[in-house]
């Protein structure tokens, strides 16, 4: 039942019927199925909560209210900031401990295919009658939704994720009819990323084909492909071709950027407080990771990039897992035999059983690698854009720890990833990531 409510909850994130049919105007759909989802799951006593990043996102999100409160910004803004981060921790916790089978994924990735599509059907609309159904209109004659996917750049962060999942499902799909409907899905899901004219969503698209060219092909291919892809992606948009740090737009983000390095270096243990950034800045941040700095200081940048990064992390591993055989067993295959057990062999069905846990199944690690797309693709599209806590980071990540969750239920030889045992591997990767964004900040200053 908590599955079922969540899955609804998600299909009203996208469509949003109380934002433009008046029948459900006024409506708090949303806070009623997600309430519901979580009085189930907790009613269901299956508690699955044995990956870090549950209790990563949970100390976050404590501490972002701690920030607002050393702000000076009270007890009722602090409130405010936990009623903000309650339908992201909920949606994250409820997709991430149900969502555990292969089954339940999948139609995850139908949910998000289904939006995707839905969004670029309307964008489609709008482009050829000026408007959408839902009343909306573009913005520079760049196609945008309702509610959270108002701007044209959310809209492209979507259909971008969304892609992958639309090309793992066509390709795993043993129906005809519905291959042919998801290659549709996905040249419509293309066809809406260029509507957008986003320059964040073209840029995240060549990052997740060029992961996916480097990971089959190899480097020298995959430079070779870029080369040959490099005028598709400015037909894509034709703003791709205005990015340079003196460009007015790409300057007042550099400026931003700037601004919120500064704040972090008057605040750097509780930053400027969670959603306060334009309080200090005419305008947000325009980049998560400077946003989250800004805000949250480092701790809370710590806590947030060691939640995201190892997301990343787990599926990466599932798309390599091997398990190493035990010594002497490998002893024994070295010479091509079977392995004793209590002064015998293994019988040949036993061998094979055995031999089938020490890797994943492959539609296991076929999900793991749209996963791990789909985040690159959100990394690089949210590196110019101010979305920290997007509803879809929550999403993503969701899938990513309910797949992980899952695999390890399904193979006890998949180790748990233990938080404490990398801590100071984070704790330096954070350190770096900061002094990298410290000195591309200062380099494009310079340029511009």
């Amino acid at each position: 039942m908590a599955f079922f409510f969540l899955s609804l909850y998600i299909i009203v994130l996208f469509v949003r019927p109380q934002e433009f049919v008046p029948a459900f105007e006024g409506w708090p759909l949303m806070p009623i199925l997600i309430m519901t989802a979580f009085l189930a799951w907790l009613a269901a006593g299956k508690l699955q909560l044995n990956a870090p990043p549950f209790y990563l996102l949970t100390a976050l999100f404590l501490y972002s209210p701690l920030t607002v409160l050393v702000a000076g910004e009270g007890a009722a803004n602090a409130l405010e900031t936990v009623a903000k981060l309650i339908p992201l921790y909920l949606t994250f916790l409820l997709i991430s401990t149900t969502a555990l089978s292969r089954r339940r994924i999948r139609i995850m990735m139908w949910l998000m295919v289904g939006g995707a599509v839905l969004f670029s059907v309307h964008g489609i609309q709008q482009k050829y009658t000026g408007v959408g159904w839902t009343g909306e209109v573009p913005i520079l004659g760049r196609i945008r939704y309702i509610g959270i996917f108002n701007d044209p750049n959310d809209v492209g962060l979507s259909l971008v994720t969304a892609l992958p999942m639309a090309l793992y499902l066509m390709r795993t799909s043993k129906n005809t009819a519905f291959k042919l409907l998801l290659l549709i899905a996905a040249g419509l899901i293309l066809w809406g990323i260029s509507l957008t004219n986003s320059r964040g969503t073209i840029l995240a698209l060549g990052a997740i084909l060029g992961v996916f060219s480097w990971r089959r092909y190899g480097v020298f291919k995959t430079l070779m492909i870029g080369a040959l892809a490099l005028p598709l992606m400015f037909m894509l948009s034709s703003r791709l071709d205005t990015i340079s740090p003196g460009e007015e737009s790409a300057h007042g983000r550099v400026e931003a950027w700037y601004e919120g390095i500064q704040m972090l270096k008057e605040n750097p243990v509780f930053g400027v407080g969670f959603d306060l950034f334009t309080d200090h800045h005419f305008r947000t941040a325009h980049n998560s990771y400077v946003l989250v700095l800004a805000e949250q200081g480092i701790p809370g940048y710590f806590l947030w990039f060691s939640f995201v990064g190892i997301c990343f992390v787990l599926m990466y591993r599932l798309q390599k897992f091997r398990k190493e055989p035990e010594e002497p067993f490998a002893a024994w295959q070295s010479l091509g035999l079977e392995r004793p057990q209590g002064g015998g062999f293994l019988p040949p069905e036993s061998l094979e059983k055995q031999q089938e846990e020490e890797t994943l199944a492959p539609e296991d690690q076929a999900i793991a690698r749209v996963l791990f797309l789909s985040l690159v693709g959100f990394a690089v599209s949210s590196f110019f854009l101010s979305r920290s806590y997007s509803m879809q980071l929550f999403l993503l990540c969701g899938m990513a720890v309910a797949h992980y969750q899952g695999t390890r239920l399904r193979n006890p030889g998949v180790a748990e990833y233990r938080f404490l045992d990398h801590f100071l591997f984070w704790g330096v990767l954070c350190c770096i990531s900061i002094v990298v964004l410290y000195f591309v900040v200062s380099a494009l200053l310079s340029f511009s």
